[in-house]
């Protein structure tokens, strides 16, 4: 339980691809010509970003459902390893750090968490889908920049079947002991230069089901502020389907076509998600075809998730480019995706 075998301590986190893909570097280390000429490519290099309507079709099928599947990065390049659970009550209170492991907190007996415990036996920890609660006490002790925290001591591994139990309610937050939602990051230019820009939007859901909304967390000095949430709406009611995601909010969420509806006699503001177009980023330094990414149509507005090794390399097939690129087993990848249909 809750912990990524074999060469799972490579990625410390899939705790949120978040992670890695919310870092912010220094705009001024790029000149504004290079940017004009990269943020370029994605609306003159149709080569790049366009993709077939076979695939379209494909990943539609799938369903938005499985969308965290789709994220997946599995640690084998040729078989498909178990989905494992990433939603947890930790059973014991658990003192947490930034990556640095300073300035421990502690969260209480009963939390419910997003995280892992890696191969050297310490607990990480997604701060962003923390309930608010929870993110007001890490933040206020920890650091306000930090999207994941470590267990400041070593888990016992005798201890871990006690310490860690599968949250099984199903919410918005959660289906089971799987999150339903991985971070989706707002669309812009379609190069990895996204990931590049301090304020690059991103959407979440916390443990204590509030959709929270990130557009304006960049300090000054370029590095994040993560208690800048921008709109903070806690969901009333849910509905995983397999095609939507059927959100129904206390208040609207503003800019994202929200509308008014009575649920049992009570107002509410319904918001869907589905998935959309699969597209390629492309290199930052020349423009060249990269990664694929799935677009989630949040209300009005199109998000995006970076696809998994496992769909990314069923992607390349479909679109029948060289398929050196894929680093999973094209036809592996492609009898996976076919049986989440």
């Amino acid at each position: 339980m809750f912990k990524i075998k074999n060469k799972g301590a490579v990625l410390l986190m899939l705790l949120g691809a978040a992670a890695g893909s919310m870092a912010v570097t220094n705009a001024s280390a790029m000149s504004k010509s290079k940017k004009a000429q990269l943020e370029a490519y994605a609306k003159t290099d149709k080569k790049v970003t366009k993709t077939s309507k076979r695939l379209d079709s494909e990943f539609d099928k799938v369903g938005m459902r499985n969308l965290t599947r789709l994220a997946h990065i599995n640690m084998s390049s040729s078989v498909v390893e178990p989905f494992q659970p990433d939603v947890f009550t930790i059973g014991h209170s658990l003192k947490i750090g930034n990556q640095n492991r300073t300035h421990g907190v502690s969260l209480g007996k009963h939390s419910v968490v997003i995280g892992n415990i890696n191969t050297w036996n310490f607990a990480n920890v997604n701060t962003l889908t923390l309930s608010k609660k929870n993110q007001k006490k890490v933040f206020k002790v920890i650091g306000n920049k930090w999207s994941s925290a470590v267990s400041m001591t070593k888990q016992s591994p005798v201890a871990k079947n006690e310490f860690l139990t599968e949250h099984k309610p199903k919410t918005a937050f959660a289906y089971g002991a799987y999150s339903n939602l991985p971070l989706l990051q707002k669309k812009n230019a379609q190069s990895y230069l996204d990931q590049d820009r301090g304020n690059n939007a991103f959407l979440v859901v916390t443990a204590d089901n509030y959709l929270n909304y990130y557009s304006n967390y960049a300090t000054k000095s370029g590095t994040p502020n993560y208690t800048k949430v921008s709109q903070s709406i806690k969901i009333k009611k849910f509905v995983r389907g397999k095609s939507n995601y059927t959100y129904y909010l206390a208040k609207p969420l503003k800019g994202f076509g929200t509308h008014k509806v009575s649920v049992s006699g009570k107002r509410m503001y319904k918001l869907n998600m589905s998935l959309g177009h699969v597209f390629q980023s492309y290199e930052n330094n020349n423009g060249d075809a990269d990664g694929f990414r799935i677009t989630v149509m949040v209300g009005s507005k199109p998000f995006y998730v970076n696809l998994g090794n496992i769909a990314e390399s069923y992607a390349y097939d479909l679109s029948g480019e060289n398929t050196d690129n894929a680093s999973f087993n094209e036809k592996v990848a492609k009898e996976y995706i076919q049986s989440l249909q």
